[in-house]
């Protein structure tokens, strides 16, 4: 018997994309020998991060790096860092900080659910409308001595209102003009895998990346790819800090008993398959990548093509983002919950998994799908959508 099995889990057709609920991706062997590796053996933390580092700066053209176990939790020890600098009391204040610049300016549109990881390091947010005749003014208007930094989502999704929110380079330019640094979330924003070295390149503080999706690495990794002048804070405020040496080989003699990044331990199987994953995603081929994702989209529209009622709309950019197929419902079909269609997909042998969006619409994206499936997810989708316009199911 399986592990699946004896559990009592059925896997699933993930054709949505590396979402962190549906396990994000399936590591390679390489990675997966990289963590098989370093399960057996034991090592100081401190190198390993130094060793993580330098791969992570090469990797993105950052000064320095940091492992951590997703992007958000790069954010908040990105953000942390902003508000506490090298200060072991303000540390320790986390995330209450008093008598310290802790407000984080961001735009309106840039405003997620995922927007806690600021929020967890104690920052106070502060809006700014893209929207203004001057956004670019408006946001230097916002920036006073209560500001900490600047944040900027790159992530760049579809379904995400970036109306007018002025390029990253500009909202830089305008931070350090001022004095301030700009934490980014780039957990999404890979691919393009040129984001990699661009997001950094804009002159950006601290950008978080995901190891777990677009890179190939394990699950629960990620990474900060940060200043140099930062990268001290994060280590510090990350885990066992009343005796961690840090990467400097510098005591903090005042450092916080614990961090508030204590919870964001990060397992060495986790760093080592980051590293190899990294490794990897500088030499795959992703232009290739995208046509065969590009590919098995066209497999899954072409299956449902003569569904009545089923309107349909593939995007596919031109600056190397994946491709995805967003399907919508009219006619025979205009009562129907894109979130009910999802249930009956994961509810089905085998169990499929297609996002429903707001707008009553169905998201597909190929990035995790693997030879063959595409076809599996064709047959079942449009077996669903035609019960479903015939009033069955």
């Amino acid at each position: 018997m399986g592990e699946l099995e004896r559990l009592g889990i059925r896997p699933v057709i993930n054709a949505t994309g590396p979402w962190t609920r549906m396990g994000n991706t399936a590591p390679s062997a390489a990675v997966r020998a990289a963590m098989d590796e370093m399960s057996q053996v034991y090592v100081p933390f401190a190198e390993l991060q130094e060793a993580a580092g330098r791969v992570i700066a090469e990797a993105t053209g950052a000064e320095a790096g940091y492992a951590t176990p997703g992007a958000a939790a790069a954010t908040t020890l990105a953000v942390a860092a902003c508000i506490a600098g090298e200060d072991p009391l303000v540390m320790r204040a986390l995330p209450h900080p008093e008598g310290v610049p802790a407000t984080c300016v961001l735009f309106r549109q840039h405003r997620s659910y995922y927007d806690v990881a600021i929020r967890a390091a104690g920052a106070r947010l502060r809006l700014v409308d893209a929207a203004a005749p001057d956004p670019l003014g408006a946001l230097a208007d916002a920036i006073d001595d209560a500001v900490a930094c600047v944040f900027y989502d790159a992530t760049g999704l579809p379904y995400r209102d970036q109306a007018g929110v002025p390029d990253l380079a500009a909202v830089v330019k305008v931070a350090h003009d001022r004095g301030k640094r700009v934490v980014v979330d780039g957990s999404m924003a890979l691919p393009p895998a040129d984001n990699l070295r661009a997001l950094v390149a804009t002159g950006a503080d601290a950008v978080s990346f995901s190891g777990g999706k677009a890179i190939g690495g394990p699950p629960a990794s990620g990474f900060t790819a940060c200043r140099r002048a930062l990268l001290r804070s994060i280590a510090v405020q990350h885990q066992d800090a009343d005796i961690h040496a840090d990467l400097t080989g510098r005591p903090h003699p005042e450092a916080p008993y614990m961090g508030i990044g204590r919870g964001f331990k990060v397992g060495k199987e986790q760093i080592a398959g980051l590293i190899a994953a990294l490794s990897d995603y500088a030499v795959r081929d992703h232009e290739a990548e995208r046509q065969q994702w590009h590919e098995r989209l066209q497999v899954i529209e072409r299956a449902v093509a003569g569904v009545p009622g089923l309107t349909r709309r593939m995007l596919v950019s031109n600056d190397g983002r994946a491709p995805y197929l967003i399907m919508g419902f009219e006619g025979p079909l205009a009562g129907v919950s894109s979130a009910e269609l999802s249930q009956r997909l994961l509810a089905g042998e085998p169990r499929i998994f297609l996002a429903p969006r707001a707008g009553n619409v169905l998201w597909a994206g190929a990035e995790n799908l693997r030879e063959g499936e595409a076809e599996v997810v064709a047959a079942g989708l449009a077996q669903v959508l035609s019960e479903a316009a015939a009033g069955r199911g």
